[in-house]
């Protein structure tokens, strides 16, 4: 049986606490001409499982009672985020990636994030190296299909020719995605999640490199991952 393990990238391997989030905060002022809190956003974000930063942005502005094409909020976002895209640093560590390789196992990537924003950031912390199949947010044509839908999981797995996989991610988009591609295909999946933003019932949850390095070593050791 051939075992992998997929990440998702912001708030698993790279910290976007001070760019991706703050990007969504920028851009929703701008809409809405008033000053917002950051952990509010995060709680909207975070609690209502919204994957997509664009679509995080335009709730927080909706729910504030202002409104914006999705349009002008990407145009608006993306501004945002190169200025702050150099506040972003490693959570996993470069040798935590090196111990993993360390298993013999093939590594993926399933991520949200837009391509020019992956390279950017994997060229900045020099991450190629340790995957072997990347999902981001353009690798699917069809726009309804991308992460979180549990197609995007799919793909993933069919394209690194897995018959079982463990996903790390850290949003409850990311626990759902999971969840959803159980009830449609037939491989196991392992859903491990990182961090304590939210908790979601029924799931290993790590709270540091350590912790979810026994985790993974676990799960690989298992007979079952489901």
């Amino acid at each position: 049986m051939r075992k992998g393990l997929i990440f998702d990238v912001d708030g698993v391997i790279i910290d976007v606490s001070l760019s991706y989030h703050y990007a969504i905060k920028n851009t929703a002022e701008k809409f809405l001409g008033m000053a917002l809190d950051i952990e509010k956003i995060r709680d909207i974000k975070f609690k209502k499982g919204i994957n997509n930063d664009y679509l995080a942005t335009l709730e927080v502005i909706r729910t504030f009672d202002g409104d914006a094409s999705l349009g002008d909020v990407v145009k608006v976002f993306n501004a945002e985020y190169e200025k702050l895209k150099h506040m972003e640093k490693l959570i996993l560590s470069k040798e935590f990636f090196k111990r993993l390789r360390g298993f013999g196992v093939p590594l993926g990537i399933l991520t949200g994030r837009p391509r020019a924003d992956l390279k950017s950031a994997f060229d900045r912390f020099e991450l190629w190296e340790f995957f072997d199949f990347i999902v981001d947010d353009d690798t699917i044509q069809d726009p309804s299909l991308r992460k979180p839908n549990p197609y995007a999981l799919h793909f993933c797995i069919e394209a690194m020719e897995l018959d079982e996989a463990i996903y790390v991610g850290d949003s409850l988009a990311d626990y759902e995605m999971v969840e959803d591609y159980k009830k449609i295909y037939r491989k196991p999946v392992l859903y491990i999640h990182f961090g304590e933003r939210v908790r979601p019932k029924g799931t290993k949850i790590v709270l540091s490199e350590r912790e979810l390095l026994l985790a993974l070593e676990t799960a690989l050791q298992s007979q079952e991952l489901v």
